[in-house]
């Protein structure tokens, strides 16, 4: 029921979870972890299904209480006290399963860092617990992952107190490394920036504070130890800690970051662009590309203020809003209606791609939408989104601009149970909203956190604070890069922070998924007094790149 970090079977992810299992190919390869026990994952799936039928009932307070009480039995609490007896104290108790082989789910779970002989069994089953902490919970959630089905192995290891720690990763054949004094726990949940170096493939180390700080040797022996990693195991990120003169690897791994989206963006960009940008911010996705877009580019200055809902039968208000954008978009392009249809689709496609301008120039030849009936598709699209949104079809009406009208029209008419509708994805519109954003905004310098680039709505979330004010694609802008924001990124167009550094979990996260990241952005004076409220009036985009923001008016 117990296995050290060298027995054979550690090596297995299923058995001792992703953590613990690189752990353990890493001192198989001569580098530089400590020893330590395992509690194989199976033992925890019994004590998870009994918090997974908690939360039904009872929430998740109860459920973390059902799990952090459980008893672990004779046998295997005998058998965990004989194998830490040879583990000095104090220990660090931490979680390993198979989902934190992604990066997505780092600072995910519970670790504790000051635990003695006396217990052990108690911090095992709280990390067991922490799978039912309501942060993340939040996470299974935006996953799709069901609470109580990633089984949890735990890792026991000697607490160390460290002159130094940090992170590193491998980008391209330079090494970032990322440190603070002490112990890197601050630095890992969001509260320290820390410092950066940067290390050549040569060995040349870029980052004069870093060295000082942390001294050039304790660099250089972090980045030699990792490019190690890389080439006897694949590691490419790891969490170190200098001791007693020498780098210990905490936690080694690869990171599984997807392709970030590059944008063109020019160097100047006109009215016209400016203005279509805030066009198509305000009515994005299917429903707003379909029904609105092909006649409103004709005036778009005209349609940028919100219109209040037609208050009708949903099913007939967007069967009535269907055709009245239909007549609309044949006035305006002077053409049936097929016909029109398929110019203005051909046209809004140019305004995406890298040349726009021949597209633009097209727009000042059409007619301008007739003002009664456009405001009457308006109003209609309004009523309609609202109800998509009382059935629960989205989370606010807002969403439901990224529904297409058949699928609305589908939820509408049967009154079925919908699938609701919470994660949008990357929309088409996002680059040519950066580039006009990035050419005419306010630009602010930090430090690239994840590279990429985006654009969306600016919401700023205090320190786990006003999250409900969220929607999907929005900018999440905070404090701190602290872990109870992690759920947020699985459908947030990017992230950005005041404090903290590229050395925190939850820039792994966004790494991991694709979410560009800057952080040490002085956004303060932007925010304005009233920050809770910024959400829906700024637009920001992220150069993850280059570590910067830029943001305009919504």
């Amino acid at each position: 029921m117990i296995l050290r970090l060298d027995d054979d079977r550690a090596l297995e992810p299923g058995r001792s979870g992703a953590k613990a299992a690189w752990l353990a190919r890493a001192r198989r390869a001569g580098l530089p972890v400590l020893d330590g026990i395992v509690v194989p994952a199976a033992v925890s799936v019994p004590h998870l299904a009994e918090g997974a039928a908690a939360l039904e009932t009872s929430g998740s307070g109860r459920a973390r209480l059902v799990v952090s009480a459980a008893d672990l039995g004779d046998e295997l609490r005998s058998q965990l006290d004989a194998a830490v007896a040879d583990i000095p104290e104090p220990m660090v108790v931490r979680s390993s399963t198979l989902l934190e082989a992604d990066g997505a789910w780092s600072g995910a779970f519970t670790s504790y860092l000051e635990v003695f002989h006396s217990e052990v069994a108690k911090a095992v089953a709280g990390c067991w617990a922490s799978s039912f902490t309501v942060s993340t919970l939040q996470r299974f959630a935006a996953a799709g992952v069901d609470p109580g089905s990633a089984p949890m192995a735990v890792l026991i290891q000697e607490a160390l107190s460290p002159d130094s720690g940090g992170a590193a990763r491998l980008v391209d054949r330079a090494v970032q490394v990322t440190g603070v004094k002490g112990s890197p726990s601050g630095l890992l949940s969001g509260w320290d920036p820390g410092v950066q170096a940067r290390v050549a493939a040569s060995g040349v180390i870029h980052g004069d504070e870093a060295a000082d700080l942390l001294g050039a040797d304790v660099i250089a022996s972090v980045a030699s130890v990792l490019r190690t990693a890389h080439s006897e195991i694949g590691a490419d990120e790891c969490e170190w800690a200098w001791s007693n003169g020498h780098v210990v690897l905490l936690q080694v791994g690869r990171s599984q970051q997807p392709r970030p989206v590059v944008m063109v963006v020019p160097s100047a960009v006109s009215d016209v662009a400016v203005t279509l940008a805030r066009l198509v911010r305000r009515y994005p996705g299917a429903m707003g590309e379909r029904l609105v877009l092909p006649w409103a580019v004709a005036d778009p200055a005209a349609y940028l203020d919100p219109i209040a809902p037609i208050v009708a039968d949903p099913v007939e208000a967007l069967g009535e809003a269907v055709g009245h954008a239909g007549v609309l978009t044949a006035e305006v392009w002077g053409m049936p209606k097929a016909a029109a249809t398929a110019a203005a689709i051909d046209t809004l496609r140019e305004l995406r791609g890298t040349a726009p301008a021949e597209a633009m120039g097209r727009l000042t030849s059409l007619r301008v939408p007739d003002a009664e009936r456009s405001r009457l598709v308006l109003g209609l699209l309004a009523g309609v989104r609202g109800a998509l949104a009382d059935v629960g079809a989205v989370a606010d009406p807002e969403v439901a601009w990224h529904v297409d009208p058949g699928r609305a029209a589908s939820i509408l008419w049967s009154k079925d149970e919908p699938g609701r509708v919470d994660r949008i994805g990357f929309g088409r519109w996002e680059p040519f909203d950066a580039a006009v954003v990035m050419a005419m905004g306010s630009r602010m310098d930090g430090v690239s956190a994840a590279p990429g680039m985006a654009c969306g709505r600016l919401c700023y979330v205090a320190d786990g604070s006003g999250m409900a004010s969220f929607l999907p694609r929005d900018v999440v802008v905070a404090p701190r890069p602290l872990p109870n924001l992690a759920a947020l990124l699985w459908d947030a167009s990017a992230l950005v922070t005041m404090g903290g550094g590229p050395g925190a979990h939850l820039f792994s996260s966004a790494r991991a998924l694709g979410i560009p990241a800057v952080c040490g952005v002085r956004l303060g004076d932007s925010l304005g007094g009233e920050r809770g409220n910024v959400a829906g009036t700024l637009s920001i985009a992220v150069d993850g790149h280059r570590g910067a923001v830029f943001t305009a008016p919504w």
